[in-house]
């Protein structure tokens, strides 16, 4: 490992947490919950009129203090990794392609001996900062995805052929009105529509980024001649671009959900 192990470790841990922290801490919780209860319990039964085993209190509060430490010590409990335990673990973590393809990069960066120490670490941190950015917009295009909803032209021309047959007044009243709530959701539709595609086209520049980088650092590791046309600052720049327009789109998004709850 080339750029500080702790770095490194940050980004594995990371993803880790991502994959399950939510649902360890969730168990903690509840156990923690379950204890806390019993031990409150205890101390209202010893000062009740009923007094009961006092002895039954104080294992329970030994109980909470046993948990508490344990999950203490599993969150800051963070043993070194070596690449080869990395490469172990990508199997269980679940990654899709973008976080698989920032792993990679990192190790070429990691194991890349004829970039300085300074140098891996500084690109590391931008590209931890294009996860974030990688997250974000995935978050957004969840959201934008749910938005859309399930509107299809297939049910409207369903909705038409219904109000053509029908003969009552009510009836056809009630299906004019569907019509056209389902034509404004289809309108809302489509304007998120070029959003979604702006996202997920984004998302794919990310990750053709990222393989770049893999394959440029592989490519610097086999010929390290190559280190000065290796330009840090652009890539910076270029990083740095790709934040920026994944602001702008979800900005644009936003705007327009704004607009349709007008």
């Amino acid at each position: 490992m080339r750029f500080g192990d702790d770095l490194m470790h940050e980004e594995i841990y990371r993803l880790l947490i991502r994959e399950s922290g939510q649902a360890t801490c969730f168990s903690f919780v509840v156990i923690g919950a379950v204890v806390v209860g019993a031990a409150l319990g205890g101390a209202i039964a010893t000062l009740s009129p009923n007094i009961a085993d006092p002895q039954a209190v104080v294992l329970v509060m030994m109980v909470v203090a046993g948990i508490v430490a344990y999950a203490y010590k599993l969150i800051r409990s963070r043993p070194a990794l070596s690449p080869d335990d990395i490469r172990r673990l990508l199997p269980l973590l679940h990654l899709d392609d973008g976080e698989q393809a920032y792993i990679d990069t990192l190790l070429a960066l990691g194991e890349n001996p004829s970039l300085s120490e300074e140098t891996a670490a500084q690109i590391a941190r931008e590209l931890s900062t294009l996860l974030d950015t990688y997250y974000e917009l995935q978050n957004q295009l969840d959201g934008l995805r749910e938005a859309m909803g399930t509107a299809s032209e297939e049910e409207r021309e369903n909705l038409r052929k219904r109000l053509e047959q029908a003969t009552d007044a009510e009836a056809r009243a009630a299906l004019e009105e569907s019509l056209q709530l389902l034509e404004q959701r289809l309108k809302s539709q489509h304007a998120l529509a070029t959003y979604v595609q702006r996202m997920e086209a984004h998302l794919e520049l990310i990750l053709q980024t990222l393989k770049s980088l893999r394959e440029s650092l592989a490519r610097l590791k086999l010929a390290p001649e190559g280190l000065n046309e290796f330009d840090v600052e652009q890539l910076r720049q270029h990083l740095l671009e790709l934040r920026q327009e994944a602001a702008a789109i979800e900005n644009a998004a936003q705007e327009v959900l704004q607009e349709m709850k007008r």
